[in-house]
């Protein structure tokens, strides 16, 4: 078993004298290094490894390998379909991820907000972390952690009491606990046969590739403000406030479990559909939704807290699926963008910006297509 006391990562590099200053690094995150060029890797390397970080580019002419194609792979996207394989065949577990700086020449034309979950999901890779960026030693501890913390898909016994991930996904034990449970299990996570089958990996790249980049049981502080019926610029200026307890309500649904630094902050949508309930049933019966929220916003937060003037407010998207505001639910048209999850929030955009960006209109749901051909009219 992989102790995730000192997880181990395997770089993979053809330059190993280089990457000492990467490694020292990792060390200070109580990570245990071990850097291999491609044809100095083992068994016994890929079998201790948690990690395993392949380096995009190789230079090949300077390492022995053989010249038949089929021997030789051409780059580290290749190599690390060689290493997932040979992990498979050793029947144990480890994350494996790409280094690069050339993520843009990589992913073309994916949209630019989700463009690491889509190659990664293309490339069979679990993550891929852009060089100067998001390859930092607190992303690889991370991903390590996670990785240990999927030792119970090993056996099949332990597998029974997954629960949803409850304990992986650091949920917090509350009276919405229940229903944050069934909110991940609308969203099929692979906790049975299929993530037993590939010990663990299908549940991580489950979590990465269609978790984390879209809005499901997790969502983003824009989509959390919006469902607390606020402005964004409010909410966060809220959570700064460290004597407020409307903040300390709030952040009691933020989302701490593994791989959260992945992204930025991510929430319990169960926990804030909780608050409002609640918030609700504490406010005068009398009042409207908005003045009711209201009311008690500024109670809990010690000073006036201005709710949003839609009556059913709907974040848009752009079409490189980047959140880009609120609007009002009439004034948009439904999306059906690439690869959206079918468990994801529906996604939204302006009818306006549909009708004059030829990316979005190609996006429209087929029902509200006519709805753009009228804008204007």
């Amino acid at each position: 078993m992989k102790s995730p006391a000192s997880p181990v990562v395997l770089v993979i590099d053809d330059e190993p004298e280089i990457q000492q200053g990467y490694t020292a690094a990792m060390g200070l995150k109580g990570l245990k290094v071990v850097v291999r060029r491609p044809h100095e890797v083992t068994a016994e390397d890929l079998e201790q490894a948690n990690v395993v970080a392949v380096d995009y580019v190789f230079k090949w002419p300077d390492l022995p390998h053989p010249e038949q194609l089929a021997y030789w792979p051409v780059d580290g996207l290749a190599l690390a379909a060689v290493m997932s394989r040979h992990l498979t065949r050793l029947h144990t577990r480890a994350s494996v991820v790409l280094r690069t700086g050339a993520v843009v020449e990589l992913a073309q034309d994916l949209p630019k907000q989700v463009r690491v979950p889509l190659l990664a999901a293309q490339s069979g890779l679990d993550w891929i972390l852009e060089k100067g960026s998001t390859d930092n030693a607190g992303n690889i501890r991370q991903l390590a952690d996670a990785t240990a913390a999927l030792e119970p898909f090993l056996t099949q016994e332990a597998v029974f009491g997954w629960n949803e991930g409850s304990e992986w996904l650091s949920l917090p034990s509350t009276p919405w606990q229940e229903a944050a449970l069934a909110e991940i299990q609308v969203c099929r996570p692979p906790e049975h046969v299929v993530a037993s089958y590939t010990s663990g990996s299908a549940w991580l790249r489950w979590f990465t590739q269609r978790v984390l980049p879209f809005p499901s049981f997790l969502i983003s502080d824009l989509r959390a403000a919006t469902l607390l019926q606020i402005g964004v610029t409010q909410f966060r200026d809220i959570l700064e406030n460290a004597d407020s307890d409307l903040a300390r309500r709030i952040s009691k649904c933020l989302y701490r479990g593994h791989l959260f630094g992945l992204v930025e902050p991510r929430w319990w949508r169960a926990g804030l559909e909780n608050l409002v309930d609640d918030l609700l049933v504490e406010a005068d019966p009398t009042l409207p939704v908005p003045e009711a929220l209201a009311q008690r916003y500024a109670a809990l937060h010690g000073g006036p807290v201005e709710v949003l003037p839609h009556e059913r407010p709907v974040v848009t998207i752009d079409a490189d699926y980047k959140e880009d505001g609120v609007a009002e639910f009439e004034d948009c048209v439904r999306l059906a963008p690439d690869s959206w999850p079918v468990f994801a929030d529906e996604p939204y955009a302006l009818r306006e910006d549909a009708s004059d960006l030829p990316d979005l209109a190609a996006m429209v749901s087929r029902g509200d297509r006519g709805r753009i051909a009228s804008v204007g009219m």
